[in-house]
Order: C-alpha cells, then sequence, then structure tokens
C-alpha cells in the first residue's frame, strides 16, 4: 500500500514531482502533510535522521484508541517486541496502551527499517530513537524524533517511512470519531522516551 505525503507549501494542484515517492531517496530536509492527521519535517544526516511530527487533531496518547494492540497484532506483530525504555521500564507491548503518538510512530518506524535492512540482505539490523516533547514551549502535539539512520541507509528510509504511514494512517483512523473530538488530555507536557530495534535474519522476531 503505497501513501502519498503532500508537502506543506503545496498548492490545490500537485504535479508527480510534488508526491512523496518510496523508492527514491529522501531529500536532505522535507516537509510533507499526512491528511488531517499529522505533519512530518524530516531531515537526514550523515548519522542520524530528525523528524518533527505534528499532530494535526486534539489526542496525543493511544489511550484514545483501545484496540490498539489487537491493530498491531494483525498488522505489524513484531513491533510489540521492540526494545522501550520509559520512566516506568514497561515492556513496549504494555507502553504502547497508554503512550504518546510520537512514540508510537518512532517504534514502528525502528521496525520497518529493521525490516527494510534485513529485505536487502543484512544479517542483523540494529536501530535505537528517540523521542521528545515539550509543549511548555511547542504547539501542542508536536514530537522531536530522532534515529540512529544516516545516509547509509538512504535507500531504506523512504520505504520505511511510507509503510510507517500507511500503518498510523490505519491505526488513526480506527476510532476516529472520538480520537478527533475528545477533549481528555493525558501524561506530561514534556518527556522523552526511548526505544531500539534489533533483528537477525531469518529470525521470526
Amino acid at each position: 500500500m503505497n501513501t502519498q505525503l503532500l508537502p506543506l507549501s503545496s498548492q490545490s494542484s500537485l504535479s508527480d514531482n510534488s508526491l512523496f515517492q518510496p523508492q527514491n531517496a529522501l531529500p536532505a530536509g522535507q516537509q510533507y502533510i499526512v491528511e488531517n492527521l499529522f505533519s512530518l519535517d524530516i531531515i537526514q544526516k550523515q548519522t542520524t535522521t530528525k523528524i518533527i511530527m505534528q499532530l494535526l487533531y486534539n489526542q496525543v496518547n493511544t489511550r484514545d484508541i483501545p484496540h490498539i494492540v489487537a491493530l498491531l497484532e494483525e498488522h505489524l506483530p513484531n513491533v510489540l517486541y521492540t526494545q522501550c525504555f520509559n520512566d516506568d521500564g514497561l515492556p513496549f507491548s504494555v507502553e504502547v496502551k497508554h503512550t504518546e503518538i510520537g512514540h508510537l510512530f518512532e517504534h514502528i518506524l525502528l521496525e520497518y527499517l529493521c525490516q527494510a535492512k534485513i529485505a536487502k540482505g543484512a544479517q542483523r539490523a540494529s536501530y535505537a530513537g528517540n523521542t521528545k516533547w515539550n509543549w511548555l514551549r511547542d504547539p501542542r502535539g508536536k514530537f522531536h524524533i530522532r534515529l540512529t539512520c544516516g545516509v547509509k541507509d538512504a535507500d531504506i528510509l523512504p520505504l520505511a517511512l511510507d509503510k510507517t504511514i500507511a500503518l498510523m494512517k490505519i491505526i488513526l483512523a480506527f476510532h476516529q470519531t472520538p480520537l478527533f473530538t475528545s477533549k481528555r488530555q493525558y501524561g506530561p507536557k514534556n518527556g522523552l522516551k526511548n526505544g531500539k530495534r534489533s533483528r537477525e535474519n531469518n529470525a521470526s522476531i
């Protein structure tokens, strides 16, 4: 499933060159908007990739998606085995039930990066990331995501992003009415969470 990302600066009439093409390497820095769900500002550097994610609706936490674990088990079960480093020391399979949307995005992307690298023939793939937010300074719903994925992985990042966005669209649309209308707020206004994913070729998880 290919997902088209529309650049934030684009007009209502778009040319083919303005669409995200997963088979191509990302430019040095690009901004995209994904329907009415979130925007992404992506900067790939020599050894890292920085993604600024801005949610375009009220809710920022997976507590409003009660079937989040079932959705992941159906579409990407291995993401539940990614390592998670959070204040409560919870495994990601538990943390995912009440975590920030940006943190969920990070873990899904880490899993897809590992899958893409293994598919290229690598015997082992390992990526780490962290998600920061500070809504005392930034607009609510803005996340700063940093990954250990640099220019050497420029060929697999677009594909991993494409798959991550496609899955996020499924997850965020699953309970769209309460997700977009609820005024409840969860969690701190600032924080930091880390994730890591390592996979061996031919490993089941």
